[in-house]
């Protein structure tokens, strides 16, 4: 994964997050050879072409809404944009106003084979915080810099982090 901070200007500031995940990776791979083999042992039948047809179009799907970018663009007095890009080149965005923005946090969640860490909005008025990077979960030292630049920016705090431009 590749993180980059952009600021463009002291008001306003972008953190996106970029999958490094190939295309086409060995489950593909995997899926064309159980096809051939389905082929081979099945024959040429309507079964086995509707089975491999239902297989091929199953990855498909499962490939359009692989996630392969994720945004925090943060602005001053105005709010919070948060977007997500998928592999398809569909995105969704959701703006949420800078008066309805009760904090920013880093928050873990404990699951029984993991711990991960995860940068929230909490919005006032909603039950569910907002969380930021939710598909592509970066390690902490990736949020720290997100967290403190968007306090700094929505709470006028001071940045305490040394953003980096980029890094992996």
């Amino acid at each position: 994964m590749t993180f980059r901070c952009y600021a463009h200007a002291d008001n306003t500031r972008e953190y996106i997050m970029t999958s490094d995940a190939k295309r086409i990776n060995s489950y593909d791979s995997m899926l064309v050879f159980l096809c051939l083999g389905l082929a081979y042992f099945l024959g040429s039948n309507f079964t086995c072409y509707a089975v491999i047809t239902l297989l091929i179009v199953s990855r498909i799907v499962v490939k359009l809404f692989m996630v392969t970018e994720e945004t925090i663009l943060v602005i001053r007095d105005v709010g919070v944009q948060v977007k997500t890009v998928y592999l398809g080149g569909r995105s969704s965005s959701r703006f949420i106003d800078r008066s309805k923005i009760s904090d920013i946090i880093i928050n873990e969640a404990i699951t029984m084979m993991h711990i991960r860490v995860y940068l929230a909005i909490i919005v006032e008025g909603e039950d569910k915080m907002v969380v930021v990077f939710q598909h592509l979960l970066p390690r902490l030292n990736v949020l720290l810099p997100a967290y403190h630049g968007a306090r700094s920016i929505i709470f006028n705090e001071k940045d305490n982090s040394d953003v980096p431009l980029e890094f992996s």
